[in-house]
């Protein structure tokens, strides 16, 4: 199976775009961090210069999602090429003068990009890869999102140490222009416009209808949040534990098993739910990520730290595949731009005030009760949606056999 996706150009030119763009972003983001840290004294302002971009994002997101779905995907992506390329520029007038107002223009830039390019490639996927390796297509571009953000940080790191902040973004810039130009190799069938051919006025609000008539749809994205909770609040999290082991070196290793677990199941996520039902690996996925939050009110002994990064990572990598396939299976072709441009909004909102709230609660309530809170609350969440999906699936099942049963 794999050797055939292989065979598929337009998803490898897909999957290298995703792994450049990644890499470069990640290197992009260490660029930021040192020249914030040269310019600007207070904290505070430097989590808010981080923040802004992500806002802009969100915002954009709604006029994104019509575009996406009103445009041929290849000239989304060549937009998006040359908005990247622009915001790179801003960055080297930012060095020039040690402005952080070209630094904030440039994270606005690249922010603004994502919102484009992350709903499009999800939509690109769909369209050019066979239903039967829909899920695999999923789980490569989760790991080479999860492989670019280890690499992707540590390559930024020992080219600050080698080089200058120029020779940084230099390296960002020649990556977004390799992308833009790989872009011209794409030849993707009926890629003209998919709501545009029927010359109808597109509007972002036409995909709430979509997602309010189907229940697993959003059953999807309120499930969503569990893992956006604990990802928000991942860094932080590593900081707290490796506080109260009082072991630096814990940092490394917890990251390591997270990313590593991560690789091993999304690769074989295909082979677990084959001709399965997706949904209930959806529930399954959840709960053990609800049982990651209790295990590390034991963070105490780094066993159990270890143990529940490794089951995240785990979790997190059957969970994000499956809920990306059965959406972009479920969820009409003409309104894929709009669903994951909406669920990228919910997702990026999420984060910032779980972000927020988490720092928050560490200092008022303390690392442990912080996460038996957290736990509690997604414990319950997938209760309710585990209960209603069974419930509907059992009237389901006596429905049919009552018509199978007044048929003969």
């Amino acid at each position: 199976m794999k050797k055939e996706l292989f065979r598929n150009k337009n998803l490898v030119i897909i999957l290298i775009s995703q792994l450049i763009f990644q890499l470069a972003l990640w290197i992009g983001l260490i660029g930021n961090l040192q020249f914030l840290q040269k310019n600007v004294d207070s904290h505070l302002l430097q989590a808010i210069f981080l923040v802004v971009g992500s806002l802009f994002s969100v915002l954009i997101g709604p006029y994104a999602g019509r575009i996406i779905d009103g445009v041929a995907k290849k000239k989304i992506l060549f937009l998006v090429g040359i908005m990247r390329m622009i915001s790179v520029s801003f960055m080297f007038i930012a060095l020039a003068t040690d402005s952080v107002w070209w630094m904030l223009a440039y994270s606005i830039g690249v922010s603004c990009s994502a919102s484009f390019f992350e709903p499009a490639l999800q939509a690109t996927i769909a369209q050019v890869t066979d239903e039967k390796h829909l899920v695999t297509a999923n789980s490569l571009n989760l790991n080479i999102v999860t492989l670019s953000r280890i690499f992707g940080a540590t390559l930024g790191g020992v080219i600050l140490t080698l080089t200058s902040l120029l020779s940084l973004y230099s390296i960002a810039f020649g990556a977004f222009l390799f992308v833009f130009l790989i872009t011209f190799l794409l030849d993707i069938k009926n890629d003209s416009g998919l709501v545009r051919k029927e010359k109808k006025k597109i509007e972002f609000r036409e995909i709430f209808p979509i997602i309010s008539e189907q229940f697993d749809i959003k059953m999807i994205l309120f499930l969503s949040i569990i893992p956006m909770i604990f990802i928000a609040g991942f860094n932080l999290f590593i900081v707290e534990i490796s506080t109260i082991q009082n072991n630096p070196s814990i940092k490394g290793i917890l990251y390591a098993v997270e990313g590593i677990s991560l690789i091993l199941s999304s690769t074989i996520v295909n082979q677990l739910i084959r001709n399965k039902k997706h949904v209930p690996f959806l529930l399954v996925s959840t709960f053990l990520i609800v049982l990651v939050q209790f295990l590390l009110s034991f963070s105490s002994m780094p066993v159990f730290s270890i143990i529940a990064f490794c089951l995240f990572g785990f979790s997190y990598g059957i969970f994000n595949p499956i809920a990306n396939t059965f959406s972009q299976e479920t969820v009409p072709k003409e309104y894929h731009g709009r669903f994951f441009a909406f669920k990228g909004m919910i997702e990026r909102t999420i984060m910032q005030v779980a972000m927020v709230t988490i720092g928050l609660l560490l200092d008022v309530l303390g690392f442990n009760k912080v996460v038996i809170t957290f736990g509690s609350f997604s414990f319950i969440l997938v209760l309710i949606f585990t209960i209603i999906y069974f419930g509907k699936e059992r009237l389901k099942k006596n429905s049919e056999n009552s018509s199978t049963s007044f048929t003969e």
